[in-house]
């Protein structure tokens, strides 16, 4: 520091200063002492004084004497006063112990004592204390004087009050670690500690710990209904009562949205985690009051486990884990958790390989097109086919639908997927219309949500037909009722120009989505399919029964027709048929099989043997 250098470089070595110049002690003025120095040497004390008592940092000289009670206090300047609130008489002959207080930290005390002995020179910073008892951070810089015989005679300390700076750094702290609106750890700190714990693990195999990733449930419901500032209310609340489940051990982080995580440190037992997990649980669940109106509402947690028992090198993997597992127990529905496991891994990794590999199948010419036959309940012939998407993977065999459809519509893929399916439909369409000029059948494709948003679909759609030359009449697309219900006024326009394109529009697995018929009536459809579920239930469920009834005679009464799916036996064909149903679809007629098979059923002109 410039104060300590000016004391150290000009008094010291020029003076020879020795007890008789500093143990007079006292503050800033002129020293008996001085009065044998010549004239020159005396106002070069003087100027050094001014110097010292001038100084904006503390000055603070003792004796050499550092074993109990400590050194003794012998010179303060102005800015000591200032700064501790004691004056020259309050702390002279005193020992710098009138600063220490509860909070400060005694083993940088001990550290300065071994530094000190040994000659050197101490930086250190604590908390001390003002006369009137408020804390404060000091900084100190002390280092020892020597006499002409290099014996240590005193000490000089130069002191700092950094407190406000002290209490910025902890504010940048605080904000790098926090999350600004609940409070808790933000992601990064979290994520940080993790990695801390894994590292634990590697030093001791006895250590255990868990990792809690959670998602609330029905927070866009709430956050949409409510607005947003009540959404920030109950992320608080929640962020709240989940601190109050945990020990001061576990470290709870906010990690995103509506996304917590907590790491419960050094499980003695593995029930800590289903007794931490059901306690969670019953403390969410409780009613939260929102907005200026207080209106009551109720949500969950899903929650997600991963182990550090699994063998982790890194966080990431841990924290994928958890991730998986929270998906799980977004599967079981609302409210539960699951804990991730060896057959999750396995699993994991297999769709993993999945969704790389059907980046390539296209490429790899692996997908290839089924078509199930639908037959006219009047006439008993084929009118037309829905084409089924299947992958004939060169590793693990057909992959089911079931399986790499949702991988398709997660990663994005979907769209390019449809595209083909699109492509291969009116290729094939063009093909049996060319052969089966006056009754070619229809193809109806399923057209994905993501699909039905895709920028410029319609003119995709445009330019297939075109390139392949089909009839656009001999194309059906199927959507799902719960995409229809979800569809924004941009989809509704879309599904408007591909019906003006001459496209038939058709609505699948009707009865089984939550679309209103006031919403049904803004589509252009031309088709319900009735559900599965209730041609399953004919005549075995009253309930399904009349479900499937009333689906038929809505449809007949908004002048669209109607495929029943999944129809298995000849009761339940008649049935329907009974009811003015005009298509059916399902094993009883035919199973999905391949166009070569499907031109090979047509060409016969088979009437099938449905006789009610």
């Amino acid at each position: 520091m410039n104060d300590l250098d000016a004391y150290r470089g000009q008094l010291v070595p020029q003076l020879h200063i020795d007890e008789s110049v500093v143990a007079g002690g006292g503050s800033c003025g002129e020293h008996d002492s001085a009065q044998n120095l010549s004239l020159p040497m005396i106002e070069h004390l003087k100027l050094l004084a001014t110097a010292v008592c001038s100084a904006e940092d503390s000055v603070v000289i003792t004796s050499a004497n550092l074993e109990f009670p400590g050194p003794e206090i012998v010179f303060v300047n102005k800015a000591f006063t200032r700064m501790t609130g004691y004056g020259p008489t309050e702390a002279i002959g005193q020992t710098p112990r009138i600063l220490q207080g509860e909070k400060t930290d005694r083993t940088i005390l001990e550290r300065m004592k071994l530094d000190l002995k040994a000659g050197g020179v101490f930086y250190g910073q604590t908390i001390n204390y003002r006369k009137d008892g408020r804390e404060f951070v000091n900084e100190w810089h002390i280092e020892p004087i020597y006499n002409d015989r290099q014996e240590i005679t005193h000490y000089l300390a130069i002191q700092r009050d950094v407190t406000e700076r002290q209490n910025q750094q902890n504010r940048l702290i605080y904000e790098a670690n926090h999350d600004s609106l609940t409070g808790l750890y933000n992601r990064g700190y979290f994520r940080t500690e993790l990695q801390k714990a894994i590292d634990r693990t590697q030093d001791s195999q006895d250590y255990l710990f868990g990792l809690l990733f959670m998602d609330l449930d029905r927070f866009k419901l709430i956050n949409d209904s409510f607005g947003h500032q009540a959404g920030d209310q109950l992320l608080i609340e929640i962020g709240d009562r989940l601190q109050s489940c945990i020990r001061p051990q576990d470290i709870l982080s906010r990690w995103g949205g509506d996304e917590f995580a907590i790491l419960i440190d050094d499980i003695q037992d593995l029930s800590e985690i289903s007794q931490l997990t059901h306690k969670i649980q019953q403390t969410i669940k409780k009613p939260i009051l929102l907005g200026e109106e207080n209106l009551e509402t109720v949500t969950s947690l899903s929650i997600g486990i991963a182990l550090s028992s699994m063998g982790y090198n890194c966080s990431e993997d841990m924290l994928r884990d958890a991730d998986t597992a929270l998906y799980r127990a977004k599967e079981r529905g609302k409210g539960s958790y699951a804990i991730f496991t060896q057959a999750m891994h396995h699993q994991v990794r297999q769709q993993l390989q999945l969704e790389t590999d059907l980046r390539y199948a296209l490429k790899r010419q692996e997908l290839i097109l089924n078509y199930q036959p639908i037959i006219s309940m009047t006439t008993n012939r084929i009118v037309g086919c829905e084409a089924l998407l299947r992958w004939e993977h060169k590793t693990f065999g057909c992959v089911s639908p079931a399986k790499f459809i949702p991988i398709a519509e997660e990663t994005g893929l979907i769209c390019p997927l449809g595209d083909w399916v699109i492509e291969q439909a009116c290729i094939q369409a063009k093909q049996w219309e060319s052969i089966y000029q006056d009754l070619p059948p229809f193809i109806s494709v399923n057209l994905a949500t993501k699909q039905l948003t895709q920028a410029g679909i319609v003119e995709t759609i445009k330019e297939i037909l075109e390139a392949t030359k089909c009839s656009p009449e001999l194309i059906k697309f199927e959507l799902t009722e719960t995409a229809i219900a979800e569809s924004t006024e941009v989809a509704v326009t879309t599904l408007r120009k591909i019906k003006d394109l001459g496209i038939r529009l058709c609505i699948d697995d009707f009865g089984t989505g939550h679309s209103s018929l006031s919403r049904l009536s803004c589509f252009p459809i031309d088709t319900l399919k009735i559900d599965r579920s209730f041609i399953k239930g004919i005549n075995a469920s009253e309930h399904q029964t009349k479900i499937a009834y009333a689906i038929v005679k809505l449809a007949q009464s908004l002048g669209m027709e109607t495929i029943a799916e999944g129809i298995e036996n000849l009761e339940q064909f008649c049935q329907l048929k009974s009811w003015g149903c005009e298509l059916a679809q399902g094993f009883l007629m035919a199973e999905p099989i391949a166009s070569e098979t499907f031109q090979e059923v047509l060409n016969q002109n088979l009437i099938y043997p449905m006789e009610c």
